[in-house]
């Protein structure tokens, strides 16, 4: 594996940015490094390990993504402290035609903009694809709060406001960890996520 680390970080930051054209990151370990300014064409990221990865001002156009990417953010706007740098300034970091279908995206946030529709995203029903995902999710919050059980509704809550802050919609995995105050079963965020898309689901009793 190729290891990328902090000396190599004026790569990715460099103003003019540096643009990397048809390159293979193919299982190279880039946790060390941040994409910063840089812009991404026909490039490879299969298995590569990206865990920690905030894109707030690089651009991908036409890139291939596969395995677990682990915790990323991609950004449609610049954003950050990164923003202030971007010479000339821009409203927009150009996101599309990116081939997601081999990637785990579990733990992936596009945000500012990114127009899903213009990615190659996963099939598998393991995700939803959700227009106005801000509206849903007040109107599932103005549903939620009618559920009877008390139990069910506060982790419901739970997840519509994990689920509205990141974005992002997966339809089979519960929400847990040490900091979890409230179980969330795997049919119980089935409903939510059902709440959320405007359908209707009954937990099992």
């Amino acid at each position: 594996m190729i290891r990328f680390d902090k000396r190599l970080q004026g790569l990715f930051t460099a103003s003019p940015p540096s643009i990397f054209r048809d390159c293979k990151f193919d299982g190279a370990d880039l946790r060390r490094v941040r994409p910063g300014l840089a812009r991404f064409e026909r490039c490879t990221f299969d298995d590569a390990a990206l865990d920690g990865w905030r894109a707030e001002a690089a651009e991908f156009i036409g890139c291939r993504f596969a395995g677990a990417l682990g915790t990323v953010f991609f950004f449609g706007k610049p954003a950050g402290n990164t923003a202030r740098v971007v010479q000339p300034p821009r409203k927009r970091n150009e996101f599309s035609g990116n081939d997601f279908r081999d990637a785990d995206l579990d733990r992936v946030t596009f945000t500012l903009g990114i127009d899903l529709r213009s990615q190659r995203l996963p099939q598998d029903d393991r995700y939803v694809w959700l227009d106005r995902f801000p509206q849903r999710v007040a109107r599932a919050r103005t549903d939620i709060v009618r559920w009877d059980v008390q139990e069910e509704r506060i982790a419901a809550q739970s997840v519509a406001h994990v689920r509205g802050r990141s974005g992002r919609a997966r339809a089979d995995a519960g929400l847990g960890g040490p900091r979890a105050r409230h179980r969330v079963t795997g049919p119980m965020l089935r409903c939510t996520m059902h709440a959320i898309r405007g359908t209707t689901y009954r937990i099992p009793r």
